[in-house]
Order: C-alpha cells, then sequence, then structure tokens
C-alpha cells in the first residue's frame, strides 16, 4: 500500500460565496439576471435510497440510489434598489412574479455558482426549478425577509463556470444618480462581470462621452468612480472591457 499525499491547507472558503442567476429570457435566448440581498443559501443534492439487499449477503444490508432530487433554499432580505428606491431587486421580482403561478409558469431557468474572492472558479451548475416564496413575516422592528425555495425540474447539470466566460460587464445599479456638473462625485456601480471584466483588462468607465476621473474594482461585483464633468443633463453610465461595453444601466443626471 502507498501513503496518502497530504495537502496542505489554507483559508477557508465562506457561505458566503454563492451566487444565483435566473433566466428571464428565454431557453434558446438566456438572459441571466442575478439575485441580489441573498442570505441563508443552502443547495443539496438528495438520493433516493432503494433495499437491494438479498439472501446471498449473509446478513449485511445493500441499498442502491434509485434516483436523485435537487433543491436550492435561501433568504433574501427585499431592499430597493439604490438608484431606484421605488423598485425592488430584478432577479427577486422574477421569482416572485413565477411562485404566483402553477404549472409551466411555475418554472424559471436557474444557475448557482461560487464567487469567493480571490478562491475557486469550481463549483457551478445549472437547470430548470419550480418556485416557492414564502414571505417571513415578523414583529413591528424587523426588516422584509422572504424564504425561498427552488425545486429542481430534471437534472442539476455542471457548466462552465460563468466568470471564466469573457463577457460585457451587466450593470444593475449605481448610486448617486445625480450630482454636479462640475464633476467629482463619487459613484458606486453595483453588477456582474466585473471579475471576468478585471481579467481581459477594462478599458474604461464612461459617464455619457466623457471617461470617469478615476475608477477602481472593490469586489467582485462592484466598481467605484469618479464621475467627470459635464454639461447639465441625464447621461448613460457604460463600463467597457475588451470584449464590449455594458448593455445596461441607468443615467446619471448633471445638475
Amino acid at each position: 500500500m502507498t501513503a496518502t499525499t497530504k495537502v496542505q491547507l489554507g483559508a477557508a472558503t465562506t457561505v458566503r460565496k454563492w451566487y444565483v442567476d435566473v433566466n428571464t429570457g428565454t431557453l434558446a435566448d438566456p438572459v441571466w439576471t442575478g439575485v441580489f440581498g441573498v442570505s441563508n443559501f443552502k443547495p443539496s443534492l438528495s438520493p433516493t435510497w432503494k433495499d437491494t439487499s438479498d439472501f446471498d449477503s449473509g446478513g449485511d444490508e445493500s441499498s442502491t440510489s434509485t434516483s436523485r432530487k435537487w433543491e436550492l433554499d435561501f433568504k433574501v432580505e427585499r431592499k430597493t434598489q439604490a438608484s431606484d428606491p421605488t423598485a425592488y431587486d430584478p432577479g427577486q421580482e422574477a421569482l416572485r412574479l413565477r411562485a404566483e403561478h402553477i404549472g409551466l409558469l411555475n418554472s424559471i431557468g436557474v444557475r448557482f455558482y461560487e464567487m469567493e474572492p480571490g478562491g475557486p472558479r469550481i463549483e457551478a451548475f445549472q437547470g430548470q426549478a419550480g418556485v416557492e416564496w414564502s414571505p417571513d413575516g415578523g414583529a413591528m422592528a424587523d426588516t422584509d425577509g422572504v424564504s425561498v425555495k427552488l425545486i429542481g425540474q430534471g437534472s442539476r447539470t455542471a457548466i462552465t463556470h460563468p466568470d471564466t466566460v469573457a463577457s460585457v460587464p451587466v450593470i444593475y445599479s449605481f448610486a448617486p444618480i445625480t450630482g454636479p456638473a462640475a464633476g467629482g462625485t463619487l459613484v458606486t456601480i453595483h453588477g456582474v462581470g466585473f471579475t471576468g471584466a478585471v481579467a481581459v483588462g477594462v478599458t474604461g468607465v464612461k459617464f455619457g462621452a466623457n471617461n470617469a476621473t478615476s475608477f477602481a474594482f472593490v469586489d467582485d461585483d462592484t466598481i467605484v468612480a469618479i464621475a467627470p464633468a459635464h454639461a447639465a443633463g441625464a447621461v448613460a453610465v457604460i463600463v467597457t472591457n475588451a470584449t464590449g461595453p455594458s448593455i445596461t444601466g441607468g443615467t446619471f443626471t448633471y445638475v
């Protein structure tokens, strides 16, 4: 027998490493929208065991896994968008609306993958799931939370990690949404694909046609930028990498 080769272990990964996206497009043309405000995320893959014991086992029982079921259980905080306090997170809303229906209309495409800052990009899965949406309720001083369960429909398949595929950045929100025409406003931009953007080299953050005075990456889904001077009016906020410019986002208003 050979001795076991031991690997020196380092830092542990965290529970908050998981990202969840839902498909707000079609099966043929998916549009992956992030679900934010997530906590207590628990993916599971549970087998169904059947007794396969026989008289030849000498009294030792035997079981065989004949099927399996996957689920995602997590909670979301019902937070509004920083750039629009009248609107909820788009990914959360997609789940809530599907949960209102039964049958085909209750089903949604989902993918989930690990995004530990500086950590592995290995676990990534995708599948179709039914949606349960259960507000937690609570006392007067509690915040509004919801328990979400996504129940697998068919197989949960391993996929190429989304963060290893070069793609344009996606902007979900930013704040503040207004600033003086003289520039100098510190704007925090939230979205996805920023880590991938770093890998291929971000070429710029623009406010309209003008480059940001400066910008920096906070984490996988956050950029902070200094708004440049610009004539009064509303302009698009755009993050561009080697793959191309972001195609989503709102407008920043110079006053």
